[in-house]
């Protein structure tokens, strides 16, 4: 719930306070940043322990998939699909994927360990919380207030699927499905990282704040799981 909660947050701010290019390119470096310590501070130590051929077929899957919806996405937005919608396609479905993934590792990693679930909980909400942005700030201008709000609220919707599908589908599973699901996480979160959010932060020139940003988001992760 608290993932839930924060995409509508970061959403509803976005609708009624939009932030600028630099500002975005700020949101989406501290997003970056954050994500990227959640897998390196949670899920790879745990990836490591597990069996090699395991983990390369789940990190393969992960990269196939994430591929696989880029290309949807750039199919989107060639075609046209969805008129004006078209542009903001191809980041609208990585996140919303993002999220049913994120879902679905927050309640793989309760089940595993309460501690570290509770910390993938509070990590995965701050980058919910801006993705919530994102995900606003990406629709072209004009769009409705209530079309930008089914976004955050959609995303909400997806997280909370995500969550119950870990829950009642690897509920007393462990060993290798448990593997390939945080290989598969853990490649489809460094996807977002690296081909979707610094990406579109590039868009406007690199500034010390922007660059800044993404390590204080990536330290701020890292230092919750050193406390805990």
């Amino acid at each position: 719930m608290l993932a839930v909660v924060a995409a509508l947050v970061g959403g509803i701010a976005a609708i009624y306070r939009t932030p600028g290019p630099q500002m975005e390119s700020n949101v989406q470096h501290f997003a970056a940043g954050v994500v990227f310590a959640a897998v390196a501070a949670e899920l790879l130590p745990d990836v490591h322990t597990r069996a090699p051929a395991v983990v390369v077929v789940g990190f393969a899957i992960g990269v196939a998939t994430m591929l696989g919806i880029h290309r949807l996405s750039k199919y989107v937005e060639k075609r046209g699909i969805g008129g004006k919608m078209a542009g903001a396609a191809g980041l609208l479905i990585t996140v919303s994927i993002d999220m049913l993934i994120d879902g679905v590792l927050i309640g793989v990693t309760f089940l595993a360990e309460a501690a570290t679930g509770v910390l993938i909980a509070v990590a995965l909400a701050i980058e919910v919380l801006f993705l919530g942005v994102t995900g606003v700030i990406a629709l072209p201008e004009g769009t409705s207030t209530p079309k930008k709000l089914a976004v955050p609220a959609g995303f909400g919707v997806l997280l909370l699927s995500g969550v119950t599908i870990g829950v009642l589908a690897f509920d007393g599973v462990t060993g290798a499905p448990i593997a390939l699901v945080l290989a598969f996480g853990s490649a489809a979160l460094l996807y977002l990282v690296t081909e979707e959010l610094l990406v579109k932060a590039q868009k406007v020139p690199e500034t010390p704040t922007s660059t800044t940003l993404f390590f204080v988001g990536f330290l701020l992760i890292f230092l919750l799981d050193m406390l805990h």
